[in-house]
């Protein structure tokens, strides 16, 4: 994948999504409503907000492949996380590649043991909110005819990347309690093209 644009990509996240990517060769176009303080020969900086669909859709013009950083910081309700999907997915043409950030709090691996589901379920409650919206934000990508993936991060952190993401399609395996921000950014750019990872959820950890 030598071309891509992230969105949200002054947030933590797609910051580190737009470095990796420079830093990988990679030519990278930087939607956020803010100005993108970074210059760099490969990067483009195009304004809009991912609730203006309109103004969206304009921003992605010439891109087959986006990664949306998007996210809420509060855990209150929301609907950024659809909303913003709702508006980039018609944006792209079907055959479209579209990379999400969820979170791995959404599903229990199986081989979970008690203190884990424990965990699972009060999370559940306290993160009820973003999560029903991260949930609706994945009942539109699966509606969809895009080769979307779902990556789902356990607990972000701003620690330095280990250079060893670790990945469990659709939740069949248990992993780390923690994803540093830099993993999680290097696991994207780094599964872009990766047909495995098409229209799947992806859970990744540090």
């Amino acid at each position: 994948m030598s071309s891509f644009a992230v969105v949200a990509a002054t947030g933590r996240t797609g910051r580190l999504v737009v470095d990796v990517a420079l830093a990988a060769g990679h030519d990278v176009t930087a939607i956020s409503r803010q100005p993108y303080d970074l210059a760099h020969p490969r990067l483009t900086h195009r304004a809009a907000d991912v609730l203006d669909p309109e103004a969206l859709h304009a921003a992605l013009a010439g891109h087959d492949v986006v990664v949306s950083a998007l996210g809420s910081t509060g855990r209150g309700p929301t609907s950024v996380y659809s909303a913003g999907t709702a508006a980039i997915i018609p944006a792209l043409p079907r055959d479209g590649r579209l990379v999400v950030i969820s979170s791995a709090g959404l599903a229990t691996p199986p081989d979970a043991g008690p203190a884990t589901r424990l965990l699972g379920r009060v999370l559940h409650h306290v993160m009820r909110h973003p999560y029903a919206d991260m949930a609706r934000m994945e009942s539109l990508l699966a509606a969809s005819e895009l080769a979307w993936t779902a990556v789902r991060p356990t607990r972000l952190t701003d620690r330095p990347a280990t250079g060893r993401p670790r990945a469990s399609i659709d939740a069949t395996t248990r992993l780390g309690n923690h994803t540093s921000r830099a993993d999680l950014a290097a696991y994207i750019v780094d599964h872009l093209d990766d047909a495995h990872t098409f229209r799947r959820c992806v859970v990744v950890s540090s």
